[in-house]
């Protein structure tokens, strides 16, 4: 996979065990997008959650949440993603947030197979796009990426592994990573002791922009048949035979 850029942006992202986060120090130390987890398997909520993204959005951050995945089953999935969309729209849905839901898919409880790793995954990733609106992404480690076939392709890759040297290995389902979690020792202003860094694959302009589409804000209500408030007429471009 590709190497990183000095012109990429950085980002990290946190859970229950950074404790509290100075979030304005964080974005003035250069971060510029985070991820934080909400949830975990059918019933766990992270408890900083919820205090989490209102610091992060505040700050000026572009926020993301992941969920970390132990289904077993289809059904099991089905229950987890319903868990976790039920999570964020506790802070208003994933449709306010810049970054989408992420399944952070790491080990194999169940020792399944390939097969039926492949089938648990994309029936979480379904039933969470349905329920939330919005695509997901992939969180995963670089070896255990190798258990995804190219189905899953369809979704950007979030792929942890932590060296100065090596990039990530190509994988089945994915040659380039939209996100490398590059290191779990990293030290950010606002935040006491480590937190992971990460790097995605441009500016933040270009991550803005990015899942701009994926997450549209609701149209502003209009009322056109309103007289109070008549439609400015439409004037024909400069130039144009009038």
């Amino acid at each position: 996979m590709q190497t990183r850029s000095s012109g990429n942006t950085q980002g990290i992202d946190v859970s229950r065990y950074q404790g509290n986060i100075d979030w304005a120090k964080v974005k003035a130390s250069g971060m510029t997008f985070v991820f934080i987890k909400a949830t975990e398997g059918q019933t766990y909520t992270d408890p900083n959650y919820q205090k989490n993204v209102t610091g992060a959005l505040a700050a000026g951050m572009l926020v993301g949440t992941y969920h970390f995945f132990r289904a077993t089953s289809t059904e099991a999935a089905k229950a987890e993603a319903a868990h976790y969309a039920n999570t964020v729209n506790k802070v208003g849905g994933a449709k306010v947030l810049q970054l989408p839901p992420v399944m952070d898919y790491e080990n194999n409880p169940g020792n399944l197979s390939k097969a039926q790793m492949n089938a648990v995954a994309k029936a979480f990733l379904t039933e969470l796009q349905r329920l939330t609106g919005v695509k997901p992404i992939i969180y995963t480690g670089n070896s255990f990426a190798r258990n995804f076939d190219t189905s899953l392709s369809l979704y950007d890759l979030w792929i942890a592994r932590y060296s100065n040297t090596r990039v990530p290995d190509e994988q089945p389902a994915w040659k380039r990573w939209t996100f490398w979690q590059y290191t779990d020792s990293g030290k950010v202003n606002g935040i006491s002791g480590n937190v992971d860094m990460n790097e995605f694959e441009g500016t933040a302009a270009q991550l803005r922009a990015r899942y701009a589409a994926a997450t549209p804000k609701p149209p502003e209500p209009s009322n056109p048949t309103n007289p109070t408030h008549p439609k400015p007429p439409i004037e024909p471009p400069k130039g144009a035979n009038r």
